[in-house]
């Protein structure tokens, strides 16, 4: 099966009755001289090249405890790594379009993991892009000789671009796209929705488990700059050609780091969510934060689907084997400093709201909050006051901050009738088929149809005075005020 595209000839293949081109190029080659470049147009090729087999991944090796280790890619990486793949159910068509980031705490990660492969949106009439962009120190490291911020970010913007360019060959809509992702994805969707150079590539927008979170300032990003040569005792000149596994270790152990061990005076504002290597505010590729952004009506204009776990924190919180009141205290501190809260008056305002949990539920209560569902609500409430929201939740509401963890919906969002799970990791394994059909469907909607639908009729927006959310559960679908979104008030310095 054949397309032309901008740069030339694909060949794909029919997979489970939609059509498949994987690992196609949107942009070139990370070579050591474009390593910290903007992304650069795909040199055309000539003849007809072979989509049948996935790309190389961009170079990581695990990172952030269990969590980031789980999440890590072993495949194989190397230099041609900024691909897309596409499933399609007709090249002929004009069908809706997901473009779909991963997560991995901006370090880890591909559009090429497993659960990734299924072509459940093909099969269900949409044309589905995954996107592979640059990690790391590669996508986020910021440098002062001239190398452009939020070069990850700007991967995926060219693979935007692409898709507009491309994916009428391929059987889509440009003008119907959805630019959606998880977790650091989330992230993604939340930061290009203020980066004006994305605004017109996308229709609607979906982050996942993630929203305004991970935003450096320039003097943290300089922070970063510094930590990262000093490590590696290197000038900023030498980075492009720095062998690439001293690069990807001094990567991780940064990233460990911080990530185990908050530090305000080192980490700034990246203390509070211990990922180093995020978008920074340059006054340029992102000129604000995207909450600010949003509050100014500057993000774009396009409806929006948003939503969390009800246990987001579940997993990430076994990184500490132990923990108490006080242990919980002072380990939040420095991640407390940047909104001007101390670890034990945000540990007190907790304990008060809920007496029942134990101190491991307080410390998933606050971490959750803290990384996902607080920058979710305020992203959610900031842009409902200029275009449609829907908010969800996925998952039951279980005692001490237990429920659905991060990530748990990912294998029923991405399930398609009748397909084999048996190689998919635990973590993301299906067992309840129905539930996991009407999960894909109700994504599905928000792609597809103007008024996105859901089990239960039409899915009912979401505002600031209306704070309804769908909660997702194998009981069943239900609307109920959102159960998360008054905690936002704990985080205000003023009750102190």
């Amino acid at each position: 099966m054949l397309v032309e595209t901008t740069a030339g000839i694909v060949e794909g293949f029919e997979e489970n009755g939609y059509a498949a081109f994987l690992g196609v190029p949107y942009a070139a080659p990370i070579t050591p001289e474009r390593r910290f470049a903007a992304p650069q147009p795909v040199s055309r090729w000539s003849g007809i090249r072979s989509a049948k087999a996935l790309s190389a991944v961009c170079p990581q090796i695990p990172t952030y405890g269990p969590v980031g280790k789980a999440a890590t890619s072993t495949l194989e990486f190397g230099t041609d790594f900024l691909t897309v793949n596409i499933r399609t159910p007709s090249v002929t068509g004009s069908a809706p379009v997901l473009v779909w980031i991963h997560g991995g705490g901006y370090a880890v990660g591909s559009a090429n993991e497993a659960v990734l492969q299924s072509g459940a949106f093909a099969a269900s009439g949409l044309v589905e892009v995954t996107v592979n962009y640059r990690l790391g120190a590669l996508g986020f490291l910021h440098l002062n000789d001239g190398s452009p911020d939020n070069r990850g970010l700007l991967d995926q913007i060219a693979a935007l671009e692409w898709v507009r360019d491309n994916i009428a060959a391929f059987g889509g809509d440009p003008k119907q796209v959805t630019f959606a992702g998880r977790s650091a994805g989330g992230f993604s969707i939340a930061a290009v929705m203020a980066m004006p150079a994305a605004h017109g590539l996308f229709a609607r927008a979906m982050p996942q488990s993630g929203a305004s979170t991970g935003v450096s300032t320039m003097d943290d990003a300089q922070k970063l700059n510094r930590r990262m040569l000093d490590y590696l005792q290197v000038t900023e000149a030498e980075l492009a050609n720095l062998p690439f596994e001293k690069l990807l270790i001094a990567q991780r152990d940064l990233c460990n780091e911080s990530y185990e061990q908050h530090d305000f005076e080192r980490d700034g504002s990246a203390s509070m969510l211990g990922v180093p290597f995020v978008p920074v505010i340059d006054g340029a590729s992102l000129p604000l934060h995207p909450e600010d952004a949003a509050a100014r009506g500057k993000t774009a204009a396009v409806p929006m689907m948003i939503g969390c776990t009800t246990g987001e924190y579940v997993t990430h919180a076994t990184a500490q084997p132990e923990m108490d009141f006080e242990l919980a205290a002072r380990l939040l501190h420095q991640r407390m400093l940047p909104l001007g809260l101390t670890g034990a008056e945000v540990v007190r305002r907790y304990r008060e709201l809920l007496p029942e949990h134990t101190a491991r539920g307080i410390w998933r209560a606050v971490g959750g909050d803290l990384v996902f569902q607080n920058p979710a609500t305020r992203f959610a409430r900031l842009h409902a006051a200029h275009q449609p929201v829907y908010k969800y939740l996925y998952g039951p509401i279980e005692a001490d901050e237990l429920g659905a963890p991060h990530g748990a919906e990912v294998g029923e969002v991405w399930y398609r009738s009748g397909m084999d799970v048996s190689h998919l990791p635990a973590r993301q394994a299906v067992t309840r088929v129905r539930f996991a059909e009407a999960v894909h469907e109700t994504w599905v909607s928000f792609v597809r149809d103007q008024t996105p639908r859901t089990p239960i009729g039409d899915w009912l927006p979401y505002s600031e005075t209306t704070p309804t959310v769908l909660q997702i559960e194998e009981g069943g679908f239900h609307y109920r005020a959102d159960p998360f979104g008054s905690r936002t008030t704990l985080w205000e310095p003023s009750l102190v």
